[in-house]
């Protein structure tokens, strides 16, 4: 007869898990790391401060990637710690439920099941934060060779296309500011265009150069 856990246990084991879901999204997003080289990472792969990541990626090319933001390695520090109070170096990172290597394909079943219980819709994907590390970085104005070592692309037009995305947020979001609907309001209402008198949206693009 198989026995029963008991309700808090489940209860504490299902926060972990989410814990540590919670703390792969966090990576994926600041590293920019494909799912399936973030679950293949050994515990001898992190630095000791948690800060640097040996990742071995496509075509066996290694390459290293840094967690910059100081409050994430310090919770990637603290699960690395309990990993390696709990096992050999050599061991898997991170674990599905019954202590075997969590593989990409269990991890997305827990992002459908998280998208779904916070009502996020299409739901979220390891590629969606991926992208979004991309993204941000360019937008930031990190050198897209750059950019493209992080992610790991073989080549370059690979990278580009996350250019060519930020353009178009970019478009959209100029867009959406409209300065000559702006402009042409103040003279279908007979205002004087001098620069003290538009809308501040407006005003502050005088600081801005092409």
């Amino acid at each position: 007869m198989a026995m029963r856990s008991k309700p808090g246990s489940d209860a504490a084991a299902s926060a972990s898990q989410d814990r540590v879901t919670l703390l792969i999204i966090k990576l994926l997003i600041v590293t920019g790391l494909r799912i399936s080289e973030l679950t293949n990472l050994k515990v001898r792969d992190v630095s000791p401060d948690g800060g640097q990541i040996l990742v071995n990626g496509k075509g066996s090319k290694e390459r290293i990637v840094f967690v910059p933001n100081r409050e994430l390695q310090e919770e990637f520090q603290r699960y690395c710690q309990l990993r390696t109070e709990r096992g050999s170096i050599a061991a898997s990172l991170f674990l599905n439920t019954v202590g075997r290597r969590l593989r990409a394909a269990t991890f997305r079943k827990r992002l459908r099941a998280l998208s779904k219980r916070l009502g996020i819709e299409p739901h979220l994907t390891p590629h969606r934060f991926r992208h979004s590390a991309a993204t941000l970085l360019i937008e930031e104005g990190i050198d897209i060779r750059m950019v493209q070592a992080l992610l790991g692309h073989a080549n370059l037009k690979t990278t580009e296309i996350y250019v060519r995305v930020s353009n178009h947020a970019l478009r959209r979001a100029l867009e959406r500011v409209d300065v000559l609907a702006a402009i042409g309001h103040l003279e279908e209402s007979g205002s004087s265009l001098k620069m003290h008198r538009l809308p501040k949206r407006v005003e502050d693009s005088r600081s801005c150069k092409l």
